[in-house]
């Protein structure tokens, strides 16, 4: 009984240290996150080595503590590939020389990417008024994700360095983004390699908020269609974060449609 508590609702404030991973074919129920909830989580803070099959799950590792993350991989994911939150207490989780791909929406077992506004590869998130999430990713892989590579959100302190990250190409059905500092977090995006984000598409938003470029909806006017970025700051500060040494500039292909961008007044993401 006491391992079914442990499971099923704050897991994730008490689990241990040590990785907890589900049985083959299951996972973890999670009642709420900064994300959001209910979710799934295939792993609550399983630090590597190894590999996490996450097929079936919303998140791969879920980690709510202290950690050093280091020669993992996660894949097949429907959400997020490794969400690291705070929204329980600050924490301050390192990753170094992980793989994160196939992150999104799945058609049985095998990944197929479309419009919604989800699947990110590593995100840090506070929640809204949650404590600071504090960390750094390195020397990391991540690809074949729907919306986003890598995020830092909210309250999040974060440091990316000397990764690659790499979206799906020219595609009409999302705006993905690389690499995304959002609302007021800070921290470092320095030395990465980012490419392949760029949405072909004609839909976006007016400035009331409604949507455009869509099937019976206006066209939209110069500057309101989405467009995607190698680097997105939103709702930040750019000040607050250092950025150099970036490498965005692949060739078609596997180029990104803008390679940095700031957005200052986005009602989504």
């Amino acid at each position: 009984m006491k391992v079914l508590l442990i499971i099923s609702a704050s897991v994730l404030a008490i689990v241990a240290v040590k990785g907890l991973v589900s049985p083959p074919g299951s996972c973890i129920p999670l009642v709420t996150t900064s994300r959001g909830g209910p979710l799934t989580a295939k792993a609550v803070n399983e630090a590597g080595p190894g590999i996490i099959d996450a097929t079936g799950c919303d998140i791969g590792d879920y980690i709510t503590t202290n950690l050093p993350v280091s020669s993992l991989t996660v894949h097949d994911a429907n959400q997020y590939g490794i969400l690291v939150d705070s929204s329980l207490g600050p924490i301050t989780v390192s990753i170094t020389g992980t793989t994160v791909y196939n992150i999104g929406a799945h058609t049985l077992t095998s990944f197929t990417p479309n419009g919604v506004q989800t699947g990110i590869g590593i995100i840090y998130d506070s929640g809204s008024a949650g404590p600071q999430a504090t960390g750094s990713i390195d020397s990391s892989t991540v690809y074949a994700y729907q919306k986003g590579g890598i995020e830092a959100n909210h309250n999040s302190n974060v440091t990316t360095t000397n990764s690659v990250v790499t979206g799906l190409g020219h595609v009409d059905y999302i705006a993905q983004n690389g690499i995304e500092y959002a609302r007021d977090a800070v921290g470092v995006i320095r030395g990465n390699t980012v490419s392949a984000n760029f949405y072909t598409g004609k839909t976006g938003v007016l400035a009331d908020g409604s949507s455009c470029g869509g099937s019976l909806q206006p066209t939209c006017p110069p500057g309101r269609q989405y467009v995607s970025c190698g680097i997105l700051l939103v709702l930040i500060d750019p000040n607050k974060i250092q950025r150099g040494q970036n490498d965005l500039n692949a060739p078609p292909p596997n180029d990104n449609q803008r390679n940095f961008a700031v957005v200052t007044d986005a009602i989504t993401d």
